[in-house]
């Protein structure tokens, strides 16, 4: 590839001698704390202090009026170079197919595995032991990553920057999950971020429950968007996959009994669909180890699919996450004696579920959990 330095020229500032940044009030002679390597986002207290003097010292006055994004690389004589435009391309997961060329939005990806300042035709050369400083913006959030440690890794640094940054892309769904009442509540209703709902429909199921599940209509008109082609926008990917397409037939009929969208519809497909959750995961699990599993093997095989399809830290695959909530869900065991009876793989197979369980809600869910195993495939 092209150096980028032949289209985005960068400005050249030599004899830059920066090797951190102090994180707190220091007397001369006294202790001093120093960051060399840190992420720092706009929603934090001293993010500020730290981005306006980097900026100050290495961008104009005229451009730090309008800068949204910036990148500083250090190279190891010491001489800076300052970009204020420059490539930049994010490895994702695709929900959907694609060719060269297609349009894409947030909505058709998922999971930022890798960062790399470089496009089609140019690339900006980092070395290793280069320091480097990144300013970026989504939305109205500001991220600021910065190595100075003169140690840097260009194999790991694309990764690493990835993480940041999604982290700060996805900040609202992260801090939902992170928020034990409202993580809470969302599994206790069957709800999870599976992959095919994460952007704007997910965000209608956070606010719903960030809102104390007062407006129902929220939930009822996004299970409302989930008709035949919707649904066969997907579920046409899955039959690419021997062990989906080998129980085509089967699920089908899940599927088209959904599509009556009345209560019969939702108990055939519920007692259709919930035993092929099982069931291809079963089968993949005896192709591998030769032996039909038990439910805690099961349970442990999915995570471990899960987790070797999305390696990425903090992964929107959510592979634990996942794994806690078929527990939960799925694979719950019932108490008759309490009267804790809710709709599960065994009350449904076992015939103690309550009919209104049998609900459009629960069978949705049944198809997004197969969904969401078609990616860990």
């Amino acid at each position: 590839m092209k150096n980028a330095d032949e289209f985005y020229i960068p400005i050249i500032k030599s004899d830059v001698l920066i090797d951190g940044i102090s994180a707190a009030p220091a007397q001369k002679g006294g202790q001093a704390l120093i960051l060399q390597k840190a992420f720092v986002h706009s929603l934090q207290s001293d993010f500020a202090t730290i981005v306006n003097n980097l900026v100050n010292f290495f961008y104009s006055s005229l451009s730090r009026r309008t800068i949204n994004e910036g990148l500083v690389i250090i190279k190891k004589d010491n001489t800076a170079k300052i970009y204020s435009e420059f490539p930049l391309s994010l490895q994702m997961h695709a929900k959907k197919d694609m060719s060269k060329g297609t349009l894409v939005t947030a909505e058709d990806v998922f999971e930022i595995t890798e960062m790399q300042f470089k496009d089609a035709i140019y690339q900006i050369d980092i070395d290793s032991g280069d320091k480097i400083i990144y300013l970026f913006r989504i939305e109205w959030k500001f991220g600021l990553y910065f190595d100075l440690t003169g140690t840097l890794n260009p194999a790991k640094f694309g990764e690493e920057l990835a993480y940041h940054y999604k982290r700060l892309f996805y900040y609202d769904l992260y801090s939902f999950i992170e928020n034990e009442n409202y993580y809470t509540n969302l599994i206790d209703d069957g709800w999870f971020p599976f992959v095919r709902i994460l952007g704007k429909d997910f965000d209608v199921i956070m606010q719903y429950y960030k809102d104390g599940r007062k407006h129902d209509f929220q939930m009822d008109d996004l299970i409302a968007k989930f008709d035949k082609n919707k649904i066969e926008s997907f579920t046409q990917y899955w039959w690419r996959k021997d062990l989906f397409k080998d129980k085509k037939a089967i699920i089908e009929s899940g599927i088209s009994s959904f599509s009556n969208n009345d209560q019969a519809g939702f108990i055939s497909c519920l007692h259709i669909l919930y035993p092929q959750i099982e069931g291809i995961m079963g089968l993949d699990y005896f192709n591998a180890h030769g032996s039909k599993p038990n439910f805690k093997e099961l349970q442990n095989y999915i995570k471990q699919k899960a987790e070797s399809s999305f390696k990425a830290v903090s992964s929107l695959g959510f592979p634990n996450e996942f794994y806690e909530y078929l527990n939960h869900s799925v694979f719950e065991n019932f108490d008759l004696a309490t009267g804790r009876v809710d709709l599960s793989r065994h009350t449904t197979s076992h015939g103690y579920a309550n009919a209104n369980d049998f609900n459009k809600s629960k069978a949705l869910q049944a198809i997004l959990i197969l969904d969401q195993i078609y990616f860990y495939l």
